[in-house]
């Protein structure tokens, strides 16, 4: 096939995968070929065995299928997001394309990962079928500055699955995209997510949140995440960032300081391998996001961020039709502080009942260490929290509304903290049920945990929402207001206290 094809075919391709929830047109995939309809019609199907039209259908439905085993979404909003006209066609097409309905498909939980579409394009395909889809001799269309997975989950705190802990949906969304699908709550016990609170005692910090706050090692939490995925992972950190590294230990010695170059290399070496990387910066605050794509050499960077959505963090930021990020300049940014790439799978995660020893340990270090650095934490950190809400001095009368915007975002930082206590919940609820032996203690911290998450909704009730408004600035303003929030904290203080003594009886009993 002729060289100048080739470049227009994978323009196409490129065309439709960035757009494939949109209804697309042959016409406008000709005008992308750049020839006329009935030629380009022509030069595609030759090149790619298929209409442009059912090309267009075959991509919407792998991207449907991905959704199916990687959401709970319905199965006509599924549809309805691709562009079927109803259920009954969408049941009809993906019938025809994998040999059974969405909803057998769902629940057989068949393997849907990525797959090389063509040089420099990845998207979503149903593993056990293994469609052949690289449609060109790569020889003629090799470009080394570029690449895109295309079909990544969305991260964000806006969207419908609730997932506020950026590390834990960041990698949730790389593992499901390789075809290494894992719950949200078994990642947020993992690292220790579910069970962290901290408070910085020194001043009002909007970082109490934040996962590398969790532990002395600041990439333990990370790390313990892809040692019971499996995964051969690497982090490079800027080396202006010496907090990251002071006082690792054992393996973390492992995590490495690298320059630009560095982080271009190690970026283009997994996207080009398949494999979406993990930055923590890149956009607004030093939080996990997910970088999906290179371009211009590395120069840009394509991705979900969930700050990407933020007027406070938009300048500059571009995006593509399909909702990703385009940054550049995303090295110099000053919160860009490290990378994770999840490599390839080594040897396979501990086994079941190794693991949940060792998370329901973790848990408990967690849970009572009094302090991180200079933030209280633990059961100090709810203490720190409450005393910080009853003190006068830091809410004087007539106080600006900036000042009260930076307590309410630290209040609603924990009270979010609280509310992760419903994935620790959901995760020994689980864990119950895989392991008789301590399931009854492993069932009381379950429903202690649950009732614990409750009491952040009743924090957001007392403000009038969980929303960074002003009016629920004022209201926390109130003394009535605070020492209703301080009287939660206090209870959930002991509903987590006494959660940690049934889950030290699981551990006896666990052996």
């Amino acid at each position: 096939m002729p060289a100048d094809y080739s470049m227009a075919i994978k323009s196409a391709l490129d065309f439709v995968e960035n757009r494939v929830a949109e209804d697309m047109q042959p016409e406008q995939v000709a005008k992308v070929i750049g020839f006329s309809l009935s030629h380009s019609r022509a030069v595609f199907s030759r090149v790619t065995g298929k209409t442009i039209s059912r090309y267009i259908i075959g991509r919407k439905l792998s991207h449907a299928a991905f959704e199916l085993v990687s959401t709970g979404r319905p199965v006509s909003d599924i549809a309805m997001d691709y562009g079927f006209a109803s259920h009954d066609s969408f049941t009809r097409a993906f019938r025809r394309a994998f040999g059974e309905p969405p909803s057998r498909f769902r629940q057989q939980e068949r393997s849907v990962g990525s797959m090389l579409i063509t040089q420099g394009i990845y998207g979503p395909a149903v593993q056990s079928m293994r469609e052949k889809v690289i449609l060109m001799d790569s020889a003629n269309i090799i470009d080394p500055s570029s690449s895109v997975l295309y079909g990544v989950p969305k991260v964000s705190y806006f969207s419908a699955e609730c997932e506020c802990t950026p590390f834990p949906s960041s990698l949730k969304a790389c593992l499901g995209f390789i075809g290494q699908p894992v719950a949200y709550h078994h990642l947020m016990a993992i690292t220790g997510a579910a069970f962290r609170l901290l408070w910085n005692t020194e001043y009002w910090d909007g970082g109490n949140v934040g996962i590398l706050g969790i532990r002395p090692d600041v990439t333990q939490p990370l790390r313990r995440a892809m040692d019971a995925m499996g995964r051969d992972c690497t982090l490079l950190c800027k080396p202006e960032h010496p907090a990251l590294l002071a006082g690792l230990e054992g393996e973390s010695k492992a995590v490495k300081t690298g320059d630009k170059q560095a982080f271009v290399d190690l970026i283009s070496r997994e996207i080009d391998a398949g494999r979406p990387v993990i930055g923590f910066g890149i956009i607004g605050p030093p939080e996990a996001c997910v970088i999906t794509g290179y371009r211009d050499g590395g120069e840009t960077l394509l991705g979900w961020n969930f700050f990407q959505d933020m007027p406070e963090y938009a300048s500059g930021i571009e995006k593509e039709p399909c909702g990703y990020f385009v940054r550049q300049g995303w090295y110099e940014h000053p919160d860009t502080v490290v990378i994770l790439a999840l490599g390839e799978r080594k040897d396979g995660p501990s086994d079941e009942k190794t693991l949940l020893i060792d998370t329901l340990t973790y848990a408990l270090e967690i849970m009572e260490t009094p302090r991180v650095y200079e933030r209280a934490a633990g059961y100090a950190a709810y203490d720190a929290w409450a005393d910080a809400l009853l003190s006068e001095s830091e809410f004087p009368a007539g106080a600006p509304l900036p000042l009260l915007m930076e307590r309410l975002m630290c209040q609603i930082d924990g009270a979010c903290m609280i509310g992760d206590r419903y994935q620790a919940h959901r995760f020994m609820q689980e864990q119950a049920a895989l392991f008789p032996e301590a399931e009854a203690e492993m069932e009381k911290a379950s429903q202690l945990f649950g009732e614990e998450a409750l009491l952040a909704l009743r924090m957001g009730e007392a403000i009038g929402g969980m929303r960074m408004g002003e009016k629920q600035a004022q209201a926390l303003a109130k003394r009535e207001t605070r020492e209703e929030i301080a009287r939660l904290i206090r209870q959930a203080k002991e509903l987590d206290m006494q959660a940690a003594t049934h889950v030290k009886q699981a551990l006896r009993l666990l052996g």
